[in-house]
């Protein structure tokens, strides 16, 4: 049976003549969705995050057009198109960011993608087109869905001037592209980017976001995978730019508790929060930070937050925050050891519900810090209740960004019990459910196809 991919290339095949000009060649690319095992909800503050491609991927077939427009059309036949202007000047230059951003955000999401791309890679690689292009596009409404249409999108623009740009720098570029064009109020990490670009199948991507270094990948012991499972429609409500600020506060803080002038915290800490010994975090700042600052407070006392919208009117978890950092951090590495002695065959599954129980105490983490919300609460309370004998070994609620609710961890031939467990608190909430599993390297790993 023809993969989803191999689908998607008859479909652009058949536009030759139609959509796409006949005499041209077309490149076709892809790229996963994503959601984090560990560490995402933390990785602002640089601790360890252990990303994961899923299965469902973005797809993209893209083809030189002389005209000065990006021509943008979906599977239902939708085109539209983007004029060149908007993006660079008279003299083909790209425009700044800030020039382009207000024109693209009330374009139609493709449409907003595409330029974002283009304009990101001029700017940032130096890539020059020579005219425009044609877009072919399918979407998906898995975990990572932005992230990984855009991923495919830049990979498709590289691939179809034949342009060299290593993994790492375009997994940069998609994340600028997002910070910069698509959702600037919203903060990104590197992570969701460098994992639908860098990741191979089945691996975990081991990123140290100091501020985004690769550290390798991991691949899981035989048998074992993890499913993003998201309740209702859209993106998991979490709060990356309330976590940001929170965290930004605690930072100070901590600062103040170990008399230090900011300069000297960040010749200590490098400006991460993750950073702090452990040690002494447990034994003397824990308990010198206070729960919750409101906004109003520490603006009062600090002034404001370079580059962060400080409410004024709210109350930030500032010693949660902190210990999400820090902690965060260390159950990183210990699921990494773990999930590394895991390839034992007779200590696999203690092992493994180690790495659930991490996964637990982030869960509670998180949730102290702001992240999360009541389903993820209760979905995390049955994957638990189901337990090693169901061939569940663990839940957290995933980072915001992904879209998923939780992220889980078991053995492959778990997935049925878990999609029952889904589906029936779906029923009891009146909500629709969507399980992700499997995986699929990501767009820099799986290259590009020339459609004949």
């Amino acid at each position: 049976m023809p993969t989803a991919f191999e689908q998607f290339i008859a479909a652009a095949r058949g536009l030759r003549g139609d959509f796409f000009d006949p005499h041209r060649p077309i490149t076709a690319t892809r790229a996963p969705g994503w959601t984090d095992l560990l560490g995402g909800a933390a990785a602002p503050a640089g601790a360890l995050a252990l990303g994961w491609p899923l299965g469902v991927s973005a797809c993209i077939a893209a083809q030189p057009d002389p005209e000065p427009h990006i021509v943008v059309r979906d599977e239902a036949g939708e085109a539209t198109s983007l004029p060149l202007a908007e993006l660079v000047d008279e003299e083909g230059l790209p425009r700044p960011y800030a020039a382009v951003s207000g024109a693209l955000a009330g374009r139609p999401p493709y449409q907003r993608l595409a330029g974002a791309a283009w304009l990101t890679l001029m700017r940032e690689e130096f890539v020059r087109f020579p005219g425009g292009a044609r877009l072919l596009v399918r979407s998906h409404d898995d975990p990572g869905a932005t992230v990984s249409l855009l991923a495919a999108m830049i990979q498709a623009l590289v691939a179809m001037l034949d342009v060299r740009v290593a993994p790492r720098e375009l997994g940069l570029a998609c994340q600028t592209a997002l910070q910069r064009l698509v959702q600037p109020a919203h903060p990104h990490s590197a992570l969701g980017p460098l994992v639908s670009v860098c990741a191979p199948a089945s691996a975990l991507l081991l990123l140290h976001p100091q501020p985004a270094w690769i550290w390798g990948y991991l691949h899981l012991p035989p048998g074992t995978a993890i499913w993003a499972v998201r309740v209702g429609e859209g993106p998991g409500p979490g709060a990356p730019a309330f976590t940001r600020v929170a965290t930004a506060m605690a930072y100070r803080l901590a600062a103040e508790a170990e008399d230090l002038a900011p300069a000297d915290a960040d010749t200590r800490w490098q400006g991460y929060l993750a950073n702090l010994d452990p040690d002494r975090f447990e034994r003397h700042l824990r308990d010198l930070l206070p729960a919750r600052v409101r906004g109003r407070t520490f603006r009062a006392r600090y002034g404001p937050l370079p580059g962060l919208a400080l409410d004024l009117t709210q109350s930030y978890p500032v010693r949660a925050s902190a210990a999400l950092a820090v902690d965060e951090h260390l159950r990183g590495r210990l699921a990494l050891a773990l999930l590394r002695a895991a390839a034992s065959k007779d200590q696999r599954d203690d092992d493994l519900s180690l790495v659930g129980e991490l996964m637990l105490r982030s869960h509670w983490a998180q949730r102290a810090a702001g992240h999360g919300d009541v389903h993820a609460d209760h979905l995390v309370s049955r994957v638990y209740g189901a337990g090693l004998t169901r061939g569940l070994y663990g839940a957290r609620a995933a980072t915001a960004e992904s879209g998923a609710t939780v992220v889980v961890l078991g053995r492959a031939e778990a997935e049925t019990t878990l999609r029952s467990i889904a589906e029936r608190y779906a029923a009891e909430v009146n909500l629709p459910v969507k399980l992700s599993g499997g995986s699929a390297s990501g767009s820099s790993v799986a290259g590009s196809r020339q459609i004949s």
